[in-house]
């Protein structure tokens, strides 16, 4: 466990405020479909729309960052998401009534800027605590999930009181903008550049890299889905109010805080693959226990459950990319990160489609799949053989 860098914490604040503006729709979608006056499961179209900015964003900077480097993009990437937080607040007084179609066409740039800081973010991270970027990989990701933890916590706090959903976005907007004058004053980091982005394109014959690529889709369409629609659950099907609706995003996230900080002192020790299969299974079993949940407290209490056992595997895939391309970290995280587009873009709309056919309980069962296929994954041999595929 090294000294982080300067650059490090300031990346780690930088997904604070990424997983503040993020996971608070899951909290707001009961009252964004209100705004809006349309039907609760249409929501869902907002998460598709964020992953369509998303997916060729996160491709095109990592790929970009072998020629023009990774400090012009990650700045490029805040500026956007910040732009972004505010037009989407601020969307529903645009035109004589509120338009569905602005707030989904917001959501594009969100993307943009959510991919640049998922693949640049995670690659600069990677690069300033090699050789063993483990710990630091899982220590700034627990910032994400402090942001993740205040953005509904407030957001509840904002509905409880009868205030505009908005103003959570406005926030989340602010502190992008502070943050964005901060990284301007940061020292620049050295770093390769000038190389042609081209070269990198044998990576998509690697194996590993696909399979990677494949777990992180199924576990951020888990997350991202659970975030999402777990506070519905709460309140449509468990009678709870708004407010409390919305503290099961902030427990699981408080337990992701807890998790990602205990899977940091883990990953020195162990290696991700067996690490990974532990978690996956915690999950699933977690996630059941929501879906099912007979009572708030219950469901409240298997949030925190799912948050602890989620919160370690983005990090630890990570850690495993670093490992095996030290050397093109910016091309790999791009590729990698598409995962996360692929996840967040299928997952939320396709459990929503399920609460408008079938119900929120059904939907809720999603994640238990998802998380159960990470673990068959990992019950495959990974062993010690030279798994980078180029």
């Amino acid at each position: 466990m090294g000294k982080l860098s300067g650059l490090t914490y300031t990346l780690a604040l930088t997904l604070l405020c990424y997983g503040l503006v993020v996971f608070s729709f899951g909290p707001c979608l009961t009252a964004i479909a209100e705004t809006y006056h349309i039907q609760l499961g249409r929501t869902g179209l907002l998460f598709s729309l964020y992953s369509a900015g998303l997916i060729p964003t996160v491709l095109l900077t990592g790929f970009l960052s072998e020629a023009v480097g990774k400090r012009r993009i990650i700045m490029g990437a805040v500026l956007a998401l910040a732009v972004a937080s505010g037009l989407f607040a601020g969307a529903p007084a645009l035109g004589a009534r509120p338009e569905f179609g602005i707030a989904l066409a917001v959501m594009v740039l969100m993307g943009i800027g959510a991919g640049g800081i998922e693949s640049i973010g995670n690659a600069l991270i990677a690069d300033e605590n090699q050789p063993s970027p483990a710990f630091a990989m899982n220590f700034t990701h627990a910032f994400f999930a402090v942001g993740a933890v205040a953005g509904p916590f407030a957001a509840g706090l904002l509905l409880r009181q009868g205030l505009p959903w908005q103003i959570v976005f406005y926030g989340g907007a602010g502190l992008l903008g502070v943050l964005l004058m901060a990284m301007v004053a940061q020292p620049k980091p050295t770093e390769r550049r000038g190389e042609n982005p081209l070269h990198a394109l044998g990576l998509f014959r690697s194996s590993l890299l696909w399979l990677l690529l494949l777990v992180l889709a199924l576990y951020v369409g888990a997350e991202v889905g659970f975030s999402a629609w777990v506070s519905p659950l709460m309140e449509k099907v468990l009678g709870a109010d708004r407010g409390t609706a919305a503290l099961a995003v902030s427990i699981f996230w408080a337990f992701m805080i807890v998790g990602r900080l205990s899977v940091s002192v883990l990953s020195v020790r162990y290696q991700p693959a067996p690490l990974l299969l532990a978690l996956g299974i915690g999950s699933a079993l977690a996630s059941y226990g929501v879906a099912r949940s007979p009572s708030v407290a219950l469901c409240l209490a298997m949030s925190g459950a799912n948050g602890l056992f989620m919160s370690g595997v983005f990090g630890l895939v990570a850690t495993d990319a670093a490992r095996y391309f030290p050397d093109r970290s910016g091309a790999v995280f791009g590729i990698l990160t598409a995962g996360v587009g692929i996840g967040a873009l299928l997952m939320p709309a396709a459990m929503g489609l399920i609460a408008s056919a079938a119900d929120l309980r059904m939907a809720m069962l999603v994640p238990v799949v998802l998380m159960g296929t990470v673990a068959a994954v990992y019950v495959l041999p990974w062993g010690g053989e030279d798994r980078s595929g180029v």
